[in-house]
Formats: structure tokens, sequence, C-alpha cells
């Protein structure tokens, strides 16, 4: 078995590719590799809508709370989309209007999908972390866990625990995810 050795996508190589709206697919840039995203299936979606809103709640006029946020942790070869993100309000007023700052949102949320490998997440979450994300949380819709790694560690809380949110000064129960 052969393989060709393809050099990386550069950040100016990846603005050039044709936008594909139209298929519900988009791209996002890996290490320098694209990958094409399928559409998300609607109890991703729903799980998505819940977390918003949770976090939409507690975070009150402290920020934005959106789904399907593109950011670009560094400089070049990396591009995502995070299911759920906070921003603060400065740094979301700050956010050019056409333009991808290098920018790691505060609170990225991944909602597990049959396209998620456990690769491709532990990935995005070592990038996001190391620049910058402080927490990064793994939602689970199979098993009903969330797994938060920031600062402290990483901890996994199943049915019974409750999330705590510092920024926010607060927290969210499990089952208020999954309800």
């Amino acid at each position: 078995m052969s393989s060709l050795a393809h050099s990386p996508v550069t950040w100016q190589d990846f603005l050039r590719l044709p936008e594909r709206p139209e298929t519900g697919k988009r791209y996002e840039l890996h290490d320098g590799g694209v990958v094409i995203v399928p559409p998300a299936r609607p109890l991703h979606i729903k799980l998505q809508k819940r977390i918003e809103q949770l976090l939409e709640a507690l975070a009150a006029e402290r920020g934005t709370v959106t789904i399907a946020f593109p950011y670009r942790p560094v400089l070049n070869l990396q591009f995502w989309f995070a299911d759920v993100t906070y921003i603060p309000k400065a740094d979301w007023d700050a956010l050019p209007p056409d333009e991808y700052p290098v920018y790691a949102p505060p609170l990225i949320v991944e909602v597990l999908s049959p396209s998620n490998t456990p690769s491709k997440i532990n990935r995005q979450r070592i990038v996001a972390v190391s620049a910058g994300t402080e927490e990064f949380w793994v939602v689970d819709p199979n098993d009903h866990t969330v797994q938060v790694t920031s600062r402290n560690g990483v901890h996994t809380y199943g049915q019974g625990d409750v999330i705590p949110l510092a920024p926010f000064e607060g927290a969210i129960a499990i089952e208020q995810i999954f309800a």
C-alpha cells in the first residue's frame, strides 16, 4: 500500500475553496488537511439548541452564546466549527465582520455525532485548549455524559451531576441538557 505525500493546505489556500451551502456540508481545516463535515442530524441540533439556551440564561449580558461558530485557533492549518460556544461581550464586539481572526473561544461545546472520531475530538480539544480555550466540553448523547477539559484537568459528569460554570457564577445539571 502506498501513499502520496501532500503539502498541507495553507490558510490562504483554504480561503480559496468554494463555498458549498447548498449541500449542507462545510469545510474545516485540520492540521493542514481539508475535511468535509456532513450536516448535523436532528438529535445533534436539538442538543446544540438546548445547551445554547441553558448557557444563554447563565451568560445573560456577559457575552454571546451561539451554535456552529467558526473559529481559527492558530495562525495557519486550523479552522473548526464549534457546536456551541460562549464568547465574552468584549471579544464578540471586537470580531471583524469579514475575516476570521486567530481566536479560540473560552468555552467550546462539541456534541458527539457519527462523524466525530475520538481522534478528531481529541485533536480539536488539544488545539483549542492550547490556543486559550478555558473549557472544552464533549457531550455524549448516547451515554448522557459531558466530559469537561479545563485547567483543573478532565472531569466526566453523568446522571445526577451538576457542571459548575465559574465564568457565569452558575451551574447546569446534566438532566437539563438531556431533558
